[in-house]
C-alpha cells in the first residue's frame, strides 16, 4: 500500500509542474493565449470504418473540445440507426491547460449498396455556429461473413453494441408469483435488470402488451433503486424496472411477451494522455481513465400463465364476478322520511382483489320506492401488497306514499382463491317508515312514478274556476285537422326518420373504413399531444416536453398516413411524405426537429434553445403538412 507521503510528493510535483508552465507563459503573451490557440474550438465527425457492408454496424463520432448547445445532426436517411446519441466525456491537460471534449457517437448501418455522404453536424459554443467534416461511407454488398445488425437474441439474453461483456454480465428477467391461477385471481408480475457492468440508465423500454389481463401497476420513485441479488452463486446489482399486478380476463394459457430495454452502460475506453497521468503512471487513486456510454438492447423471458375458470360446485346464482378476500358494510342514512323524500343507502365493498371489475349488487327495493342507478366511487390502489381499496355505491330511493316498508337483506358472494371455495357475506334488513309528506299528500293516494319524478299537486277543487280573461274563439265547422298545416306536420316525422336513416348509414360508412378514422382524428390528437407539450413547458420540465412533442409529431405522421405503429419510424414518414408530394423543405425541417428533439431528449446537458421555438416550429410543420395533404 502507498503511504500518505508517496501521495504528498506527487501533489507537491504536480503543483509546481503548473506553476512552471505558468511562468513560461508570460513571455508568449498576456494570459494562456498561446494554449487557447493551441486549444483552439474544434467540431469533427470520425467513423471506425469507411467501408462497411449492408447492415453492418459501424460506429459514428462527433468530438468537440467545448461546451456546446442546441446539436443538431445531420440526416441519416440512407442508413438505419440503431442507437445514439450517446454521450461520453473525457478530460485532459495540456502544458498545465485543462481541456474537456465531449463525443456523441451513433450506431448506424447502411440500407443499400452505394457510396453515401454523411452531412455535416452543427453546434453552437458561445456565439458562435460550428460546422464538423462530412464522412463518406462505401456500402457493399454483404457477404456470409457480415456482422448483423441485429445478434439473435434469445430468452435472457441481449444484443451489444460492444465487444466487451456477455449475456453472465446484463441480462432481464421477468418474473410471476404464480403461473397456475384462478380466472380473476391477483397475481404479481415483476422486470428486472440483472448486471455485473457500471449501469448508468435505460435509453428506451418496450413492455409486453398484457393481453388478456388487467393490469394495475405499482408506482415507483422518479429514480431507479439498484439493490443486490444473488444468483447462482453470482452477485449483481438488480434494478427492477416494473412490478405490477394482473388479473386474468380469460381462461386457457395466455404468453405474455418479453420486456425489450436498451440499458446504457459506461464503458472504460482506454488511459489519456496529459502529464499527470505520466507523473502518475496507472495509480487508480488519481483516476486519469476515460469511458464511453454503450448500448446494450437486452431482451427478458417470455412467460406463460395457465388461467383455470372458476369451480362450478358452489357458484351462486347471481356471482359478480369478485375474486379475493372482502368485507362488505351496508348503511341508510335515515329510517324515518317523509313522503317524497330521499334517502340514502350506502354499500361499501373493501379488500384485496379485483375491486375495479366489482359490478353495483343487484338490490330488490319495494314497488312505492323510486330508485335510481348507484353513484360509484373508488379508492383503489396498488403497493408493495397488492392491489386494495374500497369500493362504494350509493343508491337513492324516494318513498311515494306513507307506510311502513322493508329493505330486504342480500348477499355479496366472492371466490377466495386461496381457499378455493365461494364466500357470502350478508347484510340486515333495513325498516324504514314513511310519514305523511308536505302539501296534504294521502297515503290512500295511488302514486304512479313512471308518469312523472315530481311530487304530485292537488288542484283541490271539483269545478274549474269560471275564465274572466280573453278567450281565443274559433269560428264554428273549422278544424285543424286536415288543415294544410296539420299535413304539413304529419309529414314531416317520416321526412326525420328517412333523414336520420341516411345519416346513420353515412356514419357507418365512414366509421368502417379505420384508415380514414384515423387520418380524420391525426390533427386533433396531434393537438392535445402539443397542448400536454405546452404544459410541461410552463412548468419548465424539459424532458416531458420533449418526449410530447416527438410523440405529437410521431402519432400525426402515422395516423395521417396510416402507418401502423410497428412500422413507425423516421425514415417510413420521410418516404410516404415524398410519396404524396410534400414539399421537400417541410420535410428537411421536420427531421431536423425530431432528430433535435430525439438528442434533447437523451442529451439534456447539451440543450438549452428556447422550448418555445420548438413548440411553434413542430406547431408550424403539422399544419404545413395537413396542407399539403
Amino acid at each position: 500500500m502507498r503511504s500518505k507521503n508517496t501521495y504528498t510528493k506527487k501533489i507537491i510535483a504536480v503543483v509546481a509542474l503548473h506553476s512552471a508552465i505558468g511562468l513560461l507563459s508570460l513571455p508568449f503573451g498576456k494570459g494562456w493565449g498561446w494554449a487557447s490557440d493551441l486549444y483552439a474550438q474544434k467540431f469533427t465527425a470520425s467513423v471506425n470504418k469507411n467501408r462497411v457492408a449492408v447492415g453492418e454496424v459501424f460506429q459514428l463520432d462527433f468530438s468537440i473540445n467545448a461546451n456546446g448547445r442546441n446539436f443538431t445532426p445531420p440526416s441519416f436517411g440512407d442508413f438505419t440507426v440503431y442507437s445514439g446519441p450517446n454521450q461520453s466525456t473525457s478530460m485532459q491537460i495540456v502544458n498545465g491547460n485543462m481541456s474537456q471534449s465531449i463525443t456523441l457517437s451513433y450506431y448506424l448501418a447502411a440500407k443499400k449498396e452505394g457510396t453515401f455522404t454523411i452531412g455535416a453536424a452543427s453546434i453552437i459554443v458561445g456565439n458562435n455556429t460550428l460546422q464538423s467534416n462530412a464522412i463518406n461511407i462505401e456500402a457493399v454488398k454483404s457477404g456470409n461473413t457480415q456482422q448483423q445488425a441485429q445478434p439473435q437474441q434469445q430468452n435472457g439474453t441481449k444484443g451489444k453494441n460492444s465487444s466487451q461483456g456477455s449475456s453472465e454480465n446484463i441480462f432481464s428477467r421477468t418474473s410471476v408469483s404464480k403461473s397456475k391461477v384462478y380466472a380473476g385471481e391477483q397475481i404479481v408480475i415483476t422486470h428486472k435488470v440483472y448486471t455485473r457492468m457500471n449501469l448508468k440508465g435505460f435509453q428506451s423500454v418496450k413492455f409486453p402488451s398484457y393481453n388478456g389481463f388487467w393490469m394495475q401497476e405499482v408506482p415507483r420513485n422518479a429514480q431507479y433503486e439498484i439493490k443486490a441479488e444473488n444468483v447462482d452463486g453470482v452477485n449483481y446489482n438488480v434494478v427492477e424496472v416494473k412490478k405490477a399486478f394482473l388479473f386474468a380476463q380469460r381462461i386457457g394459457k395466455i404468453e405474455i411477451e418479453p420486456m425489450e430495454i436498451e440499458c446504457v452502460i459506461r464503458e472504460k475506453s482506454g488511459r489519456r494522455n496529459d502529464p499527470f497521468s505520466q507523473i502518475f503512471g496507472n495509480d487508480p487513486f488519481f483516476g486519469f481513465d476515460s469511458y464511453k456510454d454503450v448500448v446494450y438492447n437486452v431482451k427478458s423471458n417470455a412467460v406463460t400463465i395457465d388461467v383455470a375458470s372458476l369451480p362450478e360446485a358452489g357458484k351462486p346464482a347471481d356471482f359478480p364476478g369478485a375474486v379475493g378476500n372482502f368485507s362488505m358494510n351496508a348503511t341508510i342514512d335515515k329510517d324515518k322520511v317523509k313522503a317524497n323524500n330521499g334517502i340514502n343507502l350506502k354499500i361499501t365493498i373493501s379488500g384485496k382483489g379485483n375491486l375495479k371489475l366489482i359490478d353495483a349488487p343487484k338490490m330488490n327495493f319495494p314497488d312505492e320506492f323510486e330508485t335510481y342507478d348507484p353513484k360509484t366511487n373508488e379508492n383503489i390502489a396498488a403497493n408493495e401488497n397488492g392491489v386494495s381499496g374500497s369500493k362504494i355505491f350509493e343508491y337513492l330511493l324516494i318513498p311515494r306514499h306513507e307506510g311502513i316498508y322493508k329493505i330486504e337483506p342480500w348477499k355479496f358472494n366472492y371466490f377466495d382463491a386461496e381457499k378455493k371455495t365461494y364466500v357470502a357475506l350478508p347484510s340486515k334488513e333495513f325498516t324504514v317508515t314513511v310519514e305523511k309528506g308536505d302539501g296534504g299528500i294521502s297515503g290512500a293516494m295511488p302514486v304512479f312514478s313512471s308518469v312523472s319524478k315530481e311530487d304530485v299537486k292537488i288542484f283541490g277543487n271539483d269545478i274549474r274556476y269560471i275564465k274572466t280573461d280573453n278567450v281565443p274563439l274559433s269560428k264554428q265547422g273549422e278544424y285543424f285537422f286536415s288543415s294544410p298545416l296539420f299535413i304539413a306536420g304529419f309529414s314531416v316525422p317520416p321526412l326525420l326518420f328517412l333523414a336520420f336513416l341516411f345519416l346513420r348509414r353515412e356514419h357507418i360508412r365512414r366509421n368502417s373504413d379505420l384508415a380514414m378514422v384515423r387520418k380524420r382524428g391525426a390533427g386533433r390528437i396531434a393537438k392535445k399531444q402539443l397542448a400536454q407539450a405546452e404544459k410541461s413547458m410552463k412548468a419548465s420540465d424539459k424532458e416531458n416536453f420533449f418526449v410530447n412533442i416527438l410523440s405529437a409529431l410521431y402519432s400525426y405522421a402515422g395516423n395521417k398516413m396510416n402507418i401502423p405503429v410497428a412500422e413507425l419510424s423516421k425514415e417510413k414518414v420521410v418516404e410516404l411524405l415524398r410519396e404524396k408530394n410534400v414539399q421537400e423543405d417541410t420535410i428537411n425541417e421536420l427531421v431536423k426537429l425530431l432528430d433535435e428533439c430525439e438528442f434533447a431528449r437523451y442529451a439534456p446537458g447539451l440543450q438549452s434553445g428556447n422550448l418555445q421555438e420548438v413548440y411553434d416550429r413542430a406547431a408550424n410543420i403539422i399544419t404545413k403538412i395537413e396542407n399539403a395533404i
